[in-house]
């Protein structure tokens, strides 16, 4: 269990959790108020006041810088961010805080570069490509790679698929779970169209994705496969199937092993899947935000207890799913992400595992006030995209 010091720390960078009711952690409460603001989101209120209490005197001084450097990174100063951390380095004593507190610095100094923007694979693919990519040959072409066998009714769809699923799986293993390895061996089958998918896939036939994953034992053996589609509809080369559909599949096929026997939320599963995408999908930003605010609300409670989707509001619950995945993401450190994804699989329930994660004490309500501010982020995400997408068009 981390000190008092560092789990303020940590609860103060996640922006997600409150200290314990009727546990004070200052003799004034000023602290406390710091704390709270950050917690409800009152961003530049959080860094007022902690960087009053920061200046001052007062015996908690040293620790409010921490608030003031989170609440900074919320509001996009980065640079301003870390120059509080290191006023926090310059007096903590604690080798564990100390570590902390360089972490942040170097997220705040990688956060302060402009990122390269995300791009799906199929767009760097000339419509030369795309139209080879359509070609149904005679032969099927079998690629191996490290993880997978790739067999599909075209050379160069078998080279390209076999090269993204290695990046695929390297990101959902490296990035989203914190596997360091993935140590087994996928068959991946594309089949020329929906007539053939249907016909050979093992899968459900009706999957919405456009693909299907399967795992089985075999005489002793676990089979490991993913099933996909090379065309659409309009017999042209389905570029959704490398963008969103293969990682989307061997996310879920990488979470079924990686959660064993311990019971993952649908919500989450579907989320984490969707994460795995390379690309952010704004329309499930916008159908979870208009559905949080209107009639087709799904709570959070609703959210976890779900154990099938009602195909009467599929939608809302497949964008509801990714809103909810992608706001513990952004507000959770990497590691304590990654850690709650293991106390998920150590059996807890999402609300333990979230309290363990950023070592907190189990406090009443958390999950109620966990749902209401997921519902006004998501609700504010959606307003904003709306509204640069109603500007782009003036």
């Amino acid at each position: 269990m981390a000190s008092k010091a560092c789990m303020l720390a940590v609860v103060a960078a996640t922006g997600l959790l409150g200290l314990a009711a009727g546990q004070p952690s200052s003799s004034d409460g000023r602290l406390d108020q710091a704390l709270r603001a950050l917690w409800d989101e009152q961003f530049s209120a959080a860094q007022e006041l902690a960087q009053d209490l920061a200046q001052s005197d007062a015996p908690d001084g040293a620790r409010a810088w921490v608030i003031v450097a989170a609440a900074r990174q919320r509001l996009g100063r980065h640079d301003d961010a870390a120059q509080a951390y290191r006023q926090f380095l310059a007096v903590c004593q604690d080798s564990g805080e100390k570590q902390y507190a360089l972490r942040q610095i170097e997220l705040c100094r990688q956060s302060s570069q402009p990122a390269p923007a995300a791009q799906a694979p199929s767009q760097g693919l000339s419509q030369e490509e795309l139209a080879r990519l359509a070609e149904v040959q005679e032969q099927i072409s079998i690629e191996t790679t490290e993880h997978f066998v790739v067999r599909a009714p075209n050379s160069a769809l078998a080279k390209l698929v076999a090269r993204q699923s290695e990046s695929a799986l390297a990101h959902i293993c490296r990035d989203l779970l914190g596997e360091p390895d993935y140590p087994h061996s996928v068959e991946i089958f594309i089949w020329a169209d929906q007539s053939a998918y249907r016909a050979n896939a093992p899968g459900p036939s009706d999957q919405w994705a456009g693909g299907s994953f399967t795992l089985r034992q075999d005489q002793g053996r676990t089979i490991r496969r993913i099933d996909l589609m090379q065309l659409g509809q309009d017999r042209k080369f389905d570029a959704a199937m490398i963008d969103r559909v293969l990682p989307h599949e061997m996310c879920h096929l990488v979470l079924v092993e990686f959660f064993g026997q311990a019971h993952c939320p649908l919500a989450l599963s579907e989320g984490l899947a969707m994460a795995a995408e390379p690309v952010a999908n704004k329309a499930n930003i916008v159908l979870a935000g208009a559905a949080l605010a209107g009639q087709k609300k799904i709570s959070l409670h609703d959210m976890l207890a779900a154990r099938c989707c009602d195909a009467g509001n599929a939608a809302v619950f497949y964008a509801e799913s990714y809103s909810l995945v992608n706001y513990l993401q952004c507000r959770l450190a990497p590691e304590a992400f990654k850690e709650m994804l293991q106390q998920l699989k150590a059996g807890c329930c999402l609300e333990e595992a979230l309290q363990r994660a950023v070592c907190m004490p189990a406090e009443e309500g958390f999950l109620d006030r966990l749902g209401a501010a997921w519902e006004n982020d998501a609700i504010r995400n959606a307003q904003f995209i709306q509204a640069l997408e109603t500007r782009s068009a003036l």
